[in-house]
């Protein structure tokens, strides 16, 4: 096999090609996310790297199910006149300069008061990280509950920084979410927690393990829709 791949916007898609006897290029994107192409052993690489292209929207759809789904590219810029998204809410950022270092929010403006300019950045991030942890817990909890009356579920979750996950359930069922998430809606959040939880259950993504999700939260596709706009 060739390692190849190929720039679609701000995604790289990487693939293994294999020439074969067949007359038409075949694209198959596995569990782990990887994505094997095979190809007709006379058919040019630009040709393949074109009908590569053409489905790479399916190609990200397929990994982003496999992933539990892309994390947002949420860069936070925290200077007087730039934006970030809490909770799915739109806030306008204005740094000032205070005897404390410290975060509030009213109306639509997050207000960052810093002893001095250069803290502004590591302020912000960290009151939003501090923020994430509480608030992903208190909607994660509920759900967790819940779960646990039918199925047997951990009691505690944690947080890790993860560059192409939303979150993650381990073979040994502890549930681990991106901080990130804190950008994202309410309903979003209580989506990857179910997500999550049903991988206590189905640990791939199964017929089963979606299934299983659609009885739990009829509404999940409506959801994920939703958390693809935080991309």
């Amino acid at each position: 096999m060739m390692k190849e791949h190929v720039q679609f916007g701000r995604h790289t898609i990487e693939f293994e090609l294999r020439y074969a006897a067949r007359k038409t290029v075949g694209i198959k994107v596995n569990p782990d996310t990887s994505v094997e192409v095979s190809a007709p052993e006379t058919l040019s690489l630009d040709k393949i790297h074109q009908a590569v292209t053409r489905k790479a929207m399916w190609i990200l759809k397929q990994k982003s199910y496999f992933l539990g789904m892309d994390t947002v590219n949420n860069d936070i810029i925290a200077k007087s006149g730039y934006s970030v998204n809490y909770l799915g809410r739109r806030y306008k950022v204005m740094v000032g300069i205070g005897g404390k270092n410290e975060v509030s929010y009213k109306g639509n403006l997050f207000l960052v008061t810093v002893k001095n300019k250069s803290y502004a950045q590591e302020v912000l991030e960290q009151w939003l990280k501090e923020k994430a942890y509480q608030k992903i817990t208190e909607i994660a909890k509920p759900i967790i509950k819940k779960f646990s009356e039918r199925y047997k579920a951990p009691s505690e979750i944690y947080f890790q920084e993860m560059p192409t996950r939303w979150g993650s359930c381990t073979v040994k069922n502890k549930l681990i979410f991106n901080p990130r998430l804190i950008h994202t809606p309410k309903r979003c959040i209580e989506y990857v927690v179910m997500h999550e939880l049903c991988h206590i259950v189905h640990k791939n993504h199964s017929q089963q393990f979606f299934e299983l999700l659609t009885q739990l939260m009829p509404d999940w596709e409506k959801r994920k829709e939703k958390l693809d706009n935080y991309k």
